[in-house]
């Protein structure tokens, strides 16, 4: 997963053609690390069919604010230039598999 800012999100987030997840979080957020960890395991498993980054929500503080990004962590998943899927707080491994795996099927039957 790589750390991102407001100066690249446009060109890592919203010209990508793959699915981004976007992790937001802070410096100071306690749950925010096992959710980037835990994001960091997934960057793996989906290697080539997703994109995953993080942003300091207090350093890009014009996307956090376009993307109402109040409470950290807080994932968005876009697509074609749109958030998708808007998660809020610390979610397990399962799940977000569950989330990622509906996210491709969808995407797959549309292309």
């Amino acid at each position: 997963m790589i750390e991102i800012t407001h100066r690249n999100f446009e060109k890592e987030v919203l010209e990508c053609e793959l699915p981004v997840f976007v992790c937001f979080t802070t410096e100071w957020c306690h749950s925010c690390y096992p959710t980037c960890l835990l994001a960091d395991q997934l960057d793996t498993a989906y290697d080539n069919r997703v994109k995953f980054v993080r942003l300091d929500k207090e350093k890009s503080l014009e996307i956090a604010r376009k993307y109402h990004i109040i409470a950290v962590p807080t994932m968005l998943i876009f697509q074609d230039a749109q958030p998708e899927e808007r998660l809020l707080g610390f979610q397990d491994r399962g799940y977000l598999r569950e989330i990622l795996d509906n996210h491709l099927a969808k995407v797959e039957t549309i292309s």
